[in-house]
């Protein structure tokens, strides 16, 4: 795929809004509870780096479904047992898409779906959430942000916000620059992050025109969320899940579209060398 008008950031955030069809549907009403939640990670024991990282964010025991792919009835045992609690967990594409069907099938709710690809030394994900568990990007983006990783993350909630003055983090320390860009002639904007990655660049990796781009005014006395990055991505989106599963109150202010891109190459054409997808839901 080459980045002339049909980019990898564009088809993550196109990517990211079709996974919102799949199954089971994300829930589109927006979470008004705000106390506490219990946290499971469920997994196919093949993710110890994830499950690493949930346990930082207090997800309480571990829930394996199997060796390769999700057996029936311990799937079935999970959701008859496990009602009422959040469900983390990170899973290859093709276990995933069993899984998701039985979740479905069994009446769970899902907050929060991610598609993430090792390609080389980079990686990327398109993540998408529902009101109240968005924000799964900012600490995977500050957690990842070293001179060493190359990355690309987008993040699309369902209903996101369209306000200019919306708080987001000063994210210079980073080694971030932010625009506000417009994506003309789609309604909506989206906040673009770029490190080591020129404007240029940024706006035709997402299809957009770089004149419909404005520096956005970050709030100094807010800091983004960081979480342990030291053991790479899976570690970090594990302790960012889990902890976005278990907190109420935190999670309700506006979202809206953003993009991180850090250090990553945006042109030529390679195959995924790992899929796997991410999840939070309720049983």
């Amino acid at each position: 795929m080459t980045i002339t008008r049909r980019s990898i950031l564009k088809s993550m955030m196109a990517g990211g809004a079709l996974a919102g069809l799949g199954l089971p549907k994300l829930t589109l009403g927006a979470d008004t509870e705000r106390e506490a939640h219990p946290v499971v990670l469920v997994s196919l024991g093949n993710v110890p780096r994830f499950a690493q990282g949930a346990g930082r964010a207090g997800a309480y025991g571990e829930y394996i479904l199997g060796r390769h792919i999700p057996e029936l009835s311990k799937v079935q045992t999970l959701f008859a047992t496990q009602r009422g609690k959040r469900l983390v967990g990170l899973m290859n594409d093709g276990a995933y898409a069993l899984f998701a069907e039985l979740a479905r099938d069994a009446g769970a709710r899902q907050w929060v779906e991610g598609r993430h690809t090792e390609q080389g030394e980079q990686t990327r994900h398109a993540l998408q959430s529902v009101a109240g568990f968005h924000g799964a990007a900012e600490p995977l983006a500050a957690a990842l942000a070293t001179p060493d990783n190359s990355f690309a993350i987008t993040e699309v909630p369902l209903g996101a916000a369209d306000t200019l003055g919306m708080r987001t983090g000063d994210w210079t320390t980073y080694g971030f620059t932010s625009y506000r860009v417009n994506t003309v002639p789609t309604p909506g904007n989206i906040w673009l992050h770029l490190a080591g990655v020129d404007l240029a660049q940024g706006c035709e990796a997402l299809d957009v025109d770089p004149q419909q781009a404005e520096l956005l005014r970050c709030w100094r006395s807010y800091a983004p969320s960081v979480t342990e990055g030291g053991a790479g991505w899976q570690a970090a989106l594990g302790q960012t899940l889990a902890g976005l599963a278990a907190r109420g109150a935190q999670n309700h202010v506006p979202c809206i579209s953003q993009a991180f891109i850090h250090r990553c190459q945006l042109t030529g054409e390679g195959a995924a060398h790992h899929s796997y997808v991410s999840f939070v839901m309720e049983a």
